[in-house]
C-alpha cells in the first residue's frame, strides 16, 4: 500500500492528520504489514510523529502509556495502560502478560526521565523484542571540544547505576544510562542521537519557551536583526527526517548508534530557508557578534542557534547515518512545520519574546531590544 492508497483508505480526516499530528487516527484504518510495533508513549511531543509514520507505512501499532496525556490521540489504536514510573517494576509487571503474549517486531522508546524505567523494561521483556529503537541525544557525548564527533567517541562518565525510579540525574546522564541499559541487554537495537529536535511539536499544555524564535520572527516580517559571525554554523534534527530514518532502519534491520541531524549548516543558508518558508523581510540588519554581546544580546540563551562554545556544538558528524539511509529534507519544509505547529497552538500569534507572558518570562530577543540594538548599530555604522 503506497501513501496515496493509505490516505484514501483513511479518508480526508486522517489525511489531515499528517498535516496536523494532533488529530487522532481516522476510521477505517487497516494495516498492510504483519509487523507489530509497540510504541512506548506515542501521544506527546515526538511520539505522534513516529506513530503517524508507522501508520503511513501500514504497520500494526500498539501504544503503551499511562492513558493520561492526550488520550484522544490515536483513540482507535490498541493501548496498553502502563506506568513505567512505579518502583520495583510494579507498573510493567501489571501488564506483563499482555506484552509477553506476543512478539514485538519493533519497540520504539523516547523516554527521557528515570533511566531505571528503561532498564526495567528491557530486562523484563528482552525476549519479546525484535528490534528496539531508542531516541537519544548528542548530550551523551562526554566532551564537545572537538568538531566532527563520531559515534565511537567517549560517552559521559557515569555514577553508580540507579537503584530506584526516583533517583535523580541531569538529562545527559539519564540518556547515557538508558543507552547503557539497552546495549547491555539487547543485541538488535538502533540508537538515534538527536540534536535539538525541530517539528510541528504536539505537546500540550503548551510551553511558550519551547517556541521557535527565528521562524516566528521571520513570519512576522519587518526589520530583523541577525548575527553576522564568521563561520557561524548551526545543526538541528528534523523530526520528519528522523521518523523516515526510523522506518528505514526498521525495514533494513539497521542496528547501532547514529548521530541524526542536518549537516553543519551555515547560518546564512538557514536565513535563506527562513525567507523561503515565510516572506522576504523588509530589511535584514546583519550585526557583528561583538556588537550584539556588547549590547546585551549574548549567544545561545538570548540569540538562539548561535553557540560558539564548545566548538563542537553544531559540528557533529552525521555521515554514518547518511550512509545508512538518512535523508534530511529541505530546511524550509521543517520551518514550515514549526510555523504550522505554532499557529495551531497560538492562532492569535501572541508570543512576545523577551517579555513576560502569564507570569512566565519568555526567552530570546524582545521587540524593543531588537529595535534598540538595530538603532545603535545604524548609528555606529554611520
Amino acid at each position: 500500500m503506497n501513501k496515496r492508497e493509505f490516505l484514501k483508505t483513511l479518508g480526508s480526516a486522517a489525511a489531515f492528520m499528517y498535516l496536523n499530528p494532533l488529530k487522532a487516527i481516522g476510521t477505517g484504518y487497516k494495516a498492510s504489514s504483519d509487523k507489530n510495533v509497540l510504541m512506548l508513549g506515542g501521544r506527546n511531543y515526538l511520539g505522534p510523529s513516529i506513530v503517524n509514520k508507522f501508520l503511513e507505512h501500514g504497520y500494526n501499532v500498539t501504544l503503551l502509556n499511562r492513558g493520561i496525556t492526550n488520550p484522544h490521540f490515536f483513540n482507535e489504536l490498541p493501548v496498553i495502560i502502563c506506568d513505567r514510573e512505579l518502583e520495583n517494576k510494579e507498573g510493567i509487571k501489571a501488564v506483563s502478560s499482555e506484552i509477553k503474549n506476543q512478539h514485538w517486531d519493533i519497540v520504539v522508546d523516547t523516554w527521557q526521565k528515570s533511566p531505571k524505567a528503561v532498564s526495567d523494561f528491557v530486562e523484563e521483556f528482552k525476549d519479546n523484542i525484535g528490534h528496539y529503537h531508542y531516541i537519544s541525544t548528542m548530550s551523551v557525548y562526554d566532551k564537545w571540544d572537538d568538531k566532527h564527533i563520531i559515534e565511537s567517541a567517549p560517552l559521559n562518565p557515569l555514577p553508580a547505576s540507579p537503584k530506584n525510579i526516583s533517583d535523580e540525574y541531569r538529562y545527559a546522564i539519564r540518556k547515557t544510562f538508558s543507552e547503557v541499559a539497552i546495549t547491555e541487554n539487547l543485541d538488535t537495537y538502533t540508537i538515534y542521537r538527536s540534536h535539538g529536535m525541530k517539528s510541528y511539536r504536539a505537546t500540550r499544555p503548551t510551553d511558550p519557551n519551547a517556541e521557535a524564535y527565528w521562524p516566528i520572527r521571520f513570519m512576522r516580517g519587518g526589520e530583523i536583526l541577525v548575527p553576522d559571525v564568521e563561520s557561524h554554523h548551526l545543526q538541528v534534527t528534523d523530526v520528519q527526517s528522523l521518523c523516515n530514518f526510523i522506518i528505514n532502519c526498521s525495514e533494513n534491520r539497521t542496528y547501532g548508534a547514529f548521530n541524526v541531524a542536518y549537516d553543519p549548516t551555515p547560518f546564512k543558508d538557514y536565513v535563506s530557508s527562513l525567507i523561503l518558508a515565510t516572506q522576504m523581510p523588509k530589511k535584514l540588519h546583519w550585526i557583528t557578534g561583538e556588537f550584539l554581546i556588547e549590547n546585551g544580546l549574548p549567544p545561545y540563551e538570548v540569540v538562539p542557534l548561535w553557540k560558539p562554545s564548545p566548538k563542537g556544538s553544531y559540528y557533529f558528524n552525521v555521515q554514518k547515518a547518511r550512509n545508512a539511509g538518512l535523508v534530511n529534507r529541505p530546511m524550509a519544509e521543517m520551518i514550515t512545520d514549526q510555523l504550522n505547529g505554532y499557529k495551531s497552538r497560538y492562532p492569535s500569534n501572541p508570543i512576545k519574546f523577551g517579555e513576560e507572558m502569564n507570569g512566565q518570562m519568555i526567552k530570546y530577543i524582545s521587540k524593543a531590544k531588537e529595535e534598540e540594538v538595530i538603532r545603535k548599530w545604524i548609528e555606529f555604522k554611520n
